[in-house]
């Protein structure tokens, strides 16, 4: 496997007039001013090895290494969150999540490409599609173009597998107890009194477009799937759960371990905590429980968070902010220092090359 290489901490210049820069953003996007023609341009100018740097290294087969009779549980996994976030509007300290790699889904395949195995897919219904959304900005790629390069990828790396946790993205339609239009931070779906059985429907419709892409158990519509071997999904998508705009699960589709009873003991996800030191407390916590149980269950950490436009956003909260060292380098220190056998999923935004290769790291390998 890949030896992860030595990593050195950047410290990140000061924010110069973050909070008058989002109050004048929000201004804008109150009056207006949101839409446009072509998306804005704003990406982090500074990166590190745990930061902003994923595709400095490339592990497009890593899972070749890993034995067939490996539980998707026991592997540790390098995944990132809002998966295709890379656009803002006028706020995109706000919105940007991810190293932008292009639209339509090219930054998917350089994700793919650098070792990423598990995908955080935010969807807004328009008519019978998916579009794919943060909150209520349009990320410039569709489902197909999700589905049309994860089919690619795993085409010419049949020896891996995708992890995908799908979720419906609006909650201002009128069916999720909103008003039924955008506003700033909410999106609305078209028709905005869109139901949990359209999104359904229409996700049905992509598994008919793309026969095999899935691993079947996954995506039944009636009954969910026990947690796999990697042999049995090597060249599929798995589905790990599918979820409504208020986080409703819905039935019949994904992991049961993630789908049925009370998971909460497993998965980390304090998005709105922001600051660094307890974030990564809570952080560390869950991986070290990852480390230690050896039942095959999935532990799933999300390093991200975010607290924008007035607060850390999430490149923030990845790459540090006023000196205050970012969750990735922690997590990078960690996985260093304390040389833990076994991570689970991480979700992470804005990851470095040598965070992945040090996740990677972790998992078993073929004699």
């Amino acid at each position: 496997m890949h030896k992860p290489r030595q990593s050195r901490r950047v410290v990140p210049p000061r924010r110069i007039a973050r909070t008058a820069l989002a109050v004048l953003a929000l201004g804008a996007l109150a009056g207006g001013m949101l839409a446009s023609s072509s998306p804005a341009l704003a990406q982090p100018f500074w990166s590190s090895s745990a930061f902003n740097s994923v595709t400095l290294s490339s592990h497009p087969d890593w899972m070749s290494q890993v034995p067939d009779p490996t539980g998707l549980g026991a592997l540790s996994i390098p995944g990132t969150h809002d998966t295709l976030a890379i656009h803002g509007g006028l706020a995109p300290w706000a919105y940007e999540a991810q190293e932008n790699h292009g639209d339509s889904a090219a930054t998917l395949t350089a994700q793919l490409d650098a070792g990423i195995r598990a995908i955080d897919i935010r969807v807004r219904v328009i008519g019978d599609a998916f579009a794919i959304h943060h909150a209520d900005v349009y990320q410039y790629a569709n489902f197909d173009d999700v589905l049309a390069r994860a089919q690619s990828f795993l085409n010419a790396e049949p020896t891996e597998t995708i992890l995908l946790n799908l979720h419906g993205e609006c909650d201002a339609d009128t069916t999720e107890g909103g008003s039924g239009s955008s506003s700033i931070g909410r999106c609305a779906d078209d028709p905005s009194n869109t139901t949990q059985a359209d999104r359904i429907a229409i996700f049905t419709g992509y598994l008919a477009r793309y026969p095999g892409l899935f691993y079947a158990p996954t995506v039944t519509g009636n009954s969910t799937s026990a947690m796999p071997t990697l042999g049995q999904v090597r060249g599929r998508i798995v589905l790990t759960d599918f979820t409504g705009p208020r986080g409703q699960i819905y039935p019949g589709f994904g992991l049961t371990q993630l789908t049925v009873g009370d998971n909460s003991g497993r998965v980390e996800n304090d998005w709105k905590q922001c600051d660094l030191a307890e974030k990564w407390r809570e952080a560390e916590a869950n991986l070290v429980n990852a480390n230690e149980d050896h039942s095959g269950a999935l532990y799933i950490t999300y390093t991200s968070a975010n607290c924008a436009p007035l607060g850390a956003g999430p490149a923030d909260m990845a790459g540090g902010y006023f000196g205050g060292t970012g969750e990735n380098q922690r997590l990078l220190d960690y996985l260093d220092t304390s040389s833990p056998t076994h991570t689970g999923l991480l979700r992470m935004d804005y990851p470095g090359y040598a965070l992945v290769a040090a996740i990677i790291d972790r998992n078993p390998t073929c004699p």
